[in-house]
């Protein structure tokens, strides 16, 4: 079966409870909301991608245990193709706690790889992405998913590279194979050693000829074209959660990058659709439909 996009990268299931702001150590505290869900930079993007009609497969493990079959159905229930995930004894998904701020939707986040194993160079079919029409990895399954960014750089698939954080010297050595590289402000100053956005996106360009793109939150997008920097704002939004909105950005920027948009466009839409995950609780709770998110551009930008 030929899938429009392969995704690859940390498998988590998400605990998200909404904390009160008081709280008193050592007793009891019944809130208002505990959720379990998938969660995690690739997951959730590839769920943002496949629900927009993109076919969309997840590559990586599985295994028969609980926390492995609420990934994989968390996955299949938002349309992503799972076929590809491979059995692998012992292996389990990562576990996340996110404690999500009541008050102002920010989120902290507490996770553990127990048993969780990266996809290996070994298991990795290179027909998959041959016969894709974009590849999206995170920067946290680093051994698998360079060897991807290899593959698709020789088949000259487009690739969409999601980092955060991690030892420099790979994550540069992603940045310099991925066409469309998007990272948190926090990530770029790692690897760069700056402060200020605009010198680490003139930093970050040393080291490849693809797409960067630095994200900021509230504070928004910033992007180089042409040697000259474009700055998205983030749409304004009645926040409720901040999960998952990143992720989001990302799916979204590869449906609006299939679609032939340009980088403007392809900010701009990116950014609406995670201004209304972030009116949501939980990174996967609701996916809006494009005339949805077309209707959030136009509502702010006339």
């Amino acid at each position: 079966m030929a899938l429009d996009v392969i995704v690859s990268g940390l498998l988590v299931v998400d605990i998200l409870a909404k904390v009160p702001s008081k709280i008193i150590k050592g007793t009891k505290h019944e809130i208002s909301k505990i959720l379990v869900q998938g969660g995690a930079p690739a997951g959730n993007a590839a769920c943002v991608i496949a629900k927009s009609g993109l076919k969309t497969g997840f590559v990586g493990y599985k295994a028969d245990n609980t926390l492995s079959i609420i990934a994989n159905q968390e996955l299949h229930k938002c349309g992503v193709n799972t076929s590809l995930m491979i059995e692998k004894e012992n292996f389990q998904p990562a576990i996340a706690v996110v404690e999500v701020d009541a008050n102002n939707g920010d989120r902290t986040v507490f996770y553990s790889l127990d048993n969780y194993s990266p996809l290996a160079i070994k298991d990795i079919n290179e027909d998959w992405v041959k016969n894709s029409k974009l590849l999206l990895v995170d920067g946290y399954d680093v051994t698998g998913n360079l060897e991807l960014l290899k593959i698709a750089k020789k088949h000259e698939t487009p690739s969409v590279l999601d980092i955060e954080t991690g030892d420099i010297a790979i994550l540069k050595q992603m940045i310099q194979l991925g066409d469309h590289i998007i990272l948190p402000l926090e990530g770029a100053q790692l690897i760069t050693g700056l402060k200020d956005t605009h010198d680490c996106l003139f930093a970050l360009g040393k080291l490849t000829k693809g797409q960067l793109i630095i994200t900021d939150g509230a504070n928004g997008s910033w992007a180089i074209e042409n040697n000259n920097i474009i700055h998205q704002p983030a749409f304004p939004a009645k926040v409720v959660d901040t999960t998952g909105c990143g992720d989001a950005f990302h799916g979204a920027y590869a449906i609006a990058l299939l679609e032939g948009k340009n980088l403007v466009n392809r900010m701009q839409f990116a950014s609406a659709y995670a201004s209304i995950i972030a009116t949501h609780f939980g990174g996967r709770s609701y996916f809006p439909n494009k005339q949805e998110v077309e209707n959030v551009i136009i509502k702010n930008t006339k």
